[in-house]
């Protein structure tokens, strides 16, 4: 399977916190959070990574390499993104067939996401198999609407969530080459991931299928990571 890991924001919550890693490097049980999540990736059939990682954070940029050089099948794309569609586009630049992206920050259960990824793998083309939980987390959600049939019908950014259930995005999102070209032809580009992700849904033939996390969420702040390594101890290697 080949993986795409968002990684060019500029953590802005953590900084406030004090902190002064480059947030990906900031440790989840005692690991950079992009070192773990590149170690689940490659437990899971890992054949290639995409990453997009800020350009203007050179440690983190240095830390990728090393795992480079130590064998790792990454592709390092330094950036300077304020889009995180555009970050998406670049980091699945020349990628063919299926993917699945992911923000660097999201915390799922393990044996959940291996069932998620042998799922897309068996996807048709014109399926895209998106990571959902009931679990809300977040101050401003990206909200899913699903109809009656169980596909995923628009997407809405905080608020309230949509009449027929509160369920979010989870931060993983099972594509392919063929979604990205269709978007990116399209007359308007995506103001964001989650416009991306409301375009696919709403403003495509595509077929947008959830996939519910028992529960996933997002690492911004250090009030998030205390949470997220609590949520691991919680479910343990499940």
């Amino acid at each position: 399977m080949k993986y795409v890991i968002l990684a060019a924001g500029l953590g802005s919550r953590f900084a406030k916190n004090g902190e002064k890693k480059p947030k990906p490097l900031v440790e989840i049980e005692g690991q950079p959070m992009i070192g773990r999540l590149i170690d689940i990736l490659m437990k899971n059939d890992g054949e290639q990574i995409n990453i997009v990682a800020n350009s203007r954070m050179p440690e983190l940029v240095e830390y990728l390499e090393g795992l480079k050089a130590q064998g790792l099948p990454l592709v390092v794309r330094p950036i300077i993104s304020d889009n995180s569609y555009y970050s998406l586009s670049e980091a699945a630049a020349g990628i063919e067939g299926r993917f699945i992206a992911m923000t660097v920050d999201t915390i799922f259960p393990q044996g959940e996401f291996r069932e998620y990824v042998e799922r897309s793998a068996a996807s048709p083309d014109d399926e895209m198999l998106m990571g959902l939980t009931r679990f809300i987390d977040d101050e401003s959600p990206l909200y899913a609407r699903i109809d009656a049939d169980g596909n995923v019908i628009d997407y809405r950014y905080g608020g309230e969530p949509f009449a027929e259930g509160a369920i979010v995005s989870a931060g993983l999102y099972a594509l392919n080459d063929k979604a990205m070209k269709h978007v990116a032809e399209r007359e308007g580009y995506p103001e964001s991931l989650s416009d991306f992700q409301r375009i696919l849904a709403a403003e495509t033939d595509f077929k947008v299928v959830p996939f519910e996390f028992s529960k996933a969420m997002d690492v911004d702040c250090l009030h998030d990571q205390q949470v997220a390594e609590e949520f691991l101890k919680e479910i343990g290697n499940r």
